[in-house]
């Protein structure tokens, strides 16, 4: 029987308590891999007599990893995508899943969410990555969002919202932690200049924050990679879908950019493509109203988040050493790790960084 930490059983009357629609029978249906690090999400299929009920649905509850739940407490995970669904969504379909119901975002009883289930569209694959054509497509979205809540009075007094808040953040005693296991699996398998890069993130750490909290800012996703986002498979459907918002923070924009570029687009497939990428994101931005922000801006945004991203490579060569990771999970944190790499390189960002001593 699946329960909440809380020791609450989800079943057909719980949902009927949840959706307030007569529940009289559910099943429930695991999805497979790729599992949220951070959460666990899977079908639910109820039937009763009100035709109000969905066919179908997506729960979302707390990961059966210990070390994913731990994180996904840490960062409120739960709080943050309760609140985004609760205050922020409803500005943003279709751009985003209809939620039906949640729970409060913080106790035991109360980390889910009962999500429309797209699981219709197509799901990005982490591993084999996007072409710049599809990456482009994403970043044109998101950038509705960016435009939506660009320097928006909206976005403050949200308790639940931080500002300039990463999973991949840390000072730099705790990035140095990192560094001697990272340079001895990965010294000469990534270019001496991402290398440089690394070791000056890591010093000027405080410094790159610093700098990002100067910029303006707007409603940033925090975790966009191509496992988070859904894609059309045909006309019926909605182009673009983005998933995922247990992370969502106050901040610059570019963060997003920088993180799906270096995170799901392979190196070949970007190759002299970055300034497009970037001109296309911000052309979108002027079409949905952004002012004052030239293409100059954008790129130079672009560098400094391709920075802070960078240390994400420290983490996630640190949670390889865990015995009891995936081999698909190893595959992923390599590819990204080689590809944040070099993004640094390909935005010629190691300039900018010297700049910080």
């Amino acid at each position: 029987m699946l329960v909440l930490p809380s020791g609450d059983a989800i079943d057909s009357e719980w949902l009927s308590a949840q959706l307030n629609l007569g529940v009289e029978a559910l099943e429930i249906e695991p999805l497979g891999v790729p599992q949220g690090f951070v959460s666990n999400t899977m079908r639910l299929k109820p039937q009763g007599p009100s035709s109000a009920l969905p066919d179908s649905l997506i729960l979302k509850i707390d990961s059966e990893n210990p070390v994913g739940r731990e994180l996904a407490l840490h960062l409120n995970c739960f709080g943050r995508e309760v609140g985004f669904y609760q205050s922020l969504a409803p500005q943003l379909a279709p751009l985003v899943p209809h939620a039906y119901a949640t729970g409060n975002g913080s106790s035991d009883a109360g980390r889910w969410l009962l999500l429309e289930d797209l699981s219709a569209m197509a799901v990005g694959n982490q591993v084999r990555g996007i072409n710049a054509m599809a990456c482009g497509q994403v970043l044109e979205a998101i950038a509705s969002v960016h435009a939506r809540f660009w320097t928006s009075s909206a976005l403050l007094n949200h308790d639940w919202l931080p500002d300039h808040q990463f999973w991949f953040q840390g000072s730099s005693e705790t990035l140095s932690a990192f560094h001697r296991s990272f340079l001895e699996d990965y010294e000469l398998r990534v270019e001496p200049e991402a290398l440089e890069a690394v070791a000056l993130v890591i010093e000027h750490s405080q410094a790159i924050d610093a700098a990002i909290a100067q910029r303006p800012f707007s409603l940033v996703h925090a975790d966009l990679r191509v496992e988070n986002v859904l894609f059309a498979r045909n006309a019926t459907q909605r182009d673009v879908v983005v998933l995922d918002w247990g992370t969502p923070t106050r901040s610059m924009a570019a963060m997003d950019l920088a993180f799906l570029i270096g995170g799901s687009v392979p190196m070949p497939a970007r190759r002299g493509r970055l300034h497009d990428l970037c001109s296309q994101w911000h052309q979108s931005l002027k079409t949905h109203g952004v002012k004052d922000y030239s293409v100059s801006d954008a790129w130079a945004d672009l560098q400094l988040a391709a920075l802070r991203c960078l240390s994400s490579v420290l983490f996630l060569h640190n949670w390889q050493m865990d015995p009891n990771i995936t081999s698909r999970a190893m595959l992923l944190d390599d590819e990204w790790i080689e590809r944040c790499c070099a993004l640094v390189v390909e935005l010629e960002a190691l300039a900018l960084l010297k700049t910080f001593g």
